[in-house]
């Protein structure tokens, strides 16, 4: 029996994506790899895995990536207190974490704390021993006044971290973090949060003796992010590998014998950067033993006629289309383009039935999704051509849409590899429509680092990614005023006060019907504000070769655990 099943390919915005966007001296930032060029990469085929990936920023920190992609590099270098199973639950891993609550009087929980206890015995790639300093220092490099990754630790209401972070440098603890002994700590945080135990159980160990002090013995201190960012593109920690080069699109990784599970059956991994329209050839020929086409219906074909192994499941993201608030200011321009984004001919006409419209911005896999929810903004050109006219535009002498001050209806989309894209049909038609209009849609097709460093930077009018690896519903990250302006995740820079009061009750209602209702306002209030517009849902799929002995490949049809995390137990034949 074939193989078939899917495993999750987190594309973030990608990502999952967003922040600071900068990547290591060697990088090429070529995505359109030719099969030629991968042939030239030499390999055994009984020591070295290779592993077909998407274009990389080249940011391969914990702390501070910005897309998924290379999030897959550094992922087998690190190992975490706990990591979660098929059932998106915890799991113990280089560590445990339990939790207490504590009730005041009338049996309410005041406050939860949480505790976090490393196994014995544990060892960086370098030799030196793991202790609760290293967890401990990477909490409060996530937690620091200066901090500007993804994260979003910073959400829990940690006792202290206000003081912390207002304190400036005569407050230099934060009081709810506690260390208890080499491999113990304890932290409280007022009132109940439902991700608190992922939060802190999911952060990778960061070794204090490599991300806090620099090559010139510079030690990290508070307010200053140059030394954990001097680690970008040569990351270490204490998972089955060790980083060794990143050289010519190719990440090369080699087993770490001291690895607490044991040393990994493939000596060797190798990521290599492979244009999508190679994917499947580099496979098929053997080049490359696992990779993540995007699931078309020509693809599934292709499989089936060769007789390539796959893997299929649901995706734990969603695909969506944004726009950025700081420059499409005016909501009636927003809600007008939002009209004239027909995704059901497109998404149809690229996945078949390997991928639905979605209506709201949150992945449905999630139980919180609303699943009878109508499309808040149907494709209708009268409409958009009312919201345009409400904004102040109207048709000059020539023909064209014009503000009060003359000046044309201009709106600039960046897309990825936009020949591939399964948003190409909708930007064609929009393009048409808003030139009958009067107006201009600029379609710019960018290579994904140029995408998301003009996302992050703020000069794209729309930008289109999809979010991956969504296993709860507080969506603080990506919609809070807080993360907006470059200080996190909003790319769309929306900030509404309304929207950030739903996302902090959600996160801290533990009753999931309860729950379900408050997430419903809080996606129906994020699509008043026409920020953006998901598209699709879709299914993920991954390739393997021959060259791999299958059965040691983990098997599943969950999103949250997959082969990516059992990369040590896979073998070569």
């Amino acid at each position: 029996m074939k193989f078939k099943k899917f495993l999750a390919m987190t594309l973030i915005g990608t990502m999952t994506l967003s922040l600071v966007a900068c990547s290591s001296s060697n990088t090429t930032g070529d995505a359109n790899v030719s099969t030629e060029q991968v042939q030239s990469e030499t390999k055994s085929e009984f020591d070295t895995m290779v592993v077909g990936v998407n274009e990389l920023n080249g940011i391969f920190n914990p702390f501070f990536y910005s897309t998924a992609f290379d999030s897959y590099i550094f992922g087998p270098v690190f190992s975490q207190v706990s990591i979660v199973d098929d059932d998106n639950n915890l799991i113990d891993d280089a560590g445990n974490i339990s939790f207490k609550e504590i009730k005041d009087d009338a049996g309410n929980v005041k406050q939860v704390e949480y505790t976090i206890k490393l196994q014995e015995g544990l060892t960086f790639s370098d030799g030196k021993p793991v202790t609760i300093d290293d967890y401990i220092f990477g909490l409060y490099v996530l937690l620091d006044p200066a901090y500007d990754g993804m994260s979003t630790l910073n959400t829990l209401n940690i006792v202290g971290l206000k003081e912390y972070k207002e304190g400036g440098d005569a407050v230099t603890e934060i009081s709810g973090i506690k260390k208890v002994d080499d491999l113990t700590c304890t932290v409280t945080i007022d009132g109940v949060n439902i991700i608190g135990d992922k939060q802190l159980a999911q952060q990778p160990i960061m070794p204090k003796h490599y991300y806090g002090v620099g090559d010139d013995g510079t030690e990290f201190k508070k307010g200053d992010m140059t030394v954990p960012k001097s680690r970008n593109s040569l990351p270490m920690g204490s998972g089955p590998y060790i980083f060794k080069s990143y050289e010519n699109n190719i990440a090369t990784l080699e087993s770490n014998p001291n690895y607490f599970k044991g040393a990994p059956k493939t000596p060797n991994l190798k990521f290599q950067v492979v244009a999508e329209a190679n994917k499947v050839d580099v496979v098929a020929n053997g080049e490359v033993d696992v990779t993540d086409p995007a699931a078309d219906k020509e693809i599934m074909a292709r499989l089936e006629t060769e007789g390539i192994e796959y893997n299929l499941t649901d995706n734990n993201g969603y695909g969506y289309i944004g726009i950025n608030a700081n420059r499409i200011t005016d909501i009636n321009v927003r809600k007008g383009l939002m009209h004239l984004m027909n995704r059901e001919p497109a998404v149809k006409s690229y996945f078949g039935d390997l991928a639905e419209v979605l209506e709201r911005p949150m992945t449905s896999t999630l139980a919180e999704y609303p699943q009878d929810a109508k499309p808040y903004y149907t494709y209708d050109k009268a409409k958009a051509l009312e919201y345009f006219t409400a904004a102040g535009y109207k048709k000059d002498a020539n023909g064209k849409l014009v503000d009060a001050n003359g000046n044309q209806l201009k709106v600039e989309v960046g897309v990825g590899d936009l020949k591939s894209h399964p948003t190409a049909g909708i930007f064609s038609q929009m393009k048409n429509d808003m030139e009958e209009m009067g107006a201009e849609l600029i379609v710019s097709d960018l290579q994904f680092n140029v995408l998301s460093d003009r996302m992050n930077s703020g000069d794209l009018d729309m930008f289109v990614l999809a979010w991956g690896n969504s296993n709860h519903a507080d969506l603080t990250q990506i919609f809070h005023s807080s993360s907006a302006d470059g200080s996190g995740s909003n790319r769309y820079n929306l900030k509404d006060p309304e929207v950030d009061k739903l996302l902090e009750q959600v996160a801290t209602t533990l009753d999931l019907e309860e729950r379900k209702e408050l997430v419903a306002k809080e996606l129906d209030l994020i699509m008043e504000n026409a920020v953006v517009m998901p598209v699709y849902q879709r299914k993920n799929l991954n390739i393997f070769s021959d060259n791999l002995k299958i059965d040691t490949v983990y098997r599943t049809e969950s999103p949250y655990h997959t082969f990516r995390d059992e990369y040590h137990v896979i073998e070569m034949k």
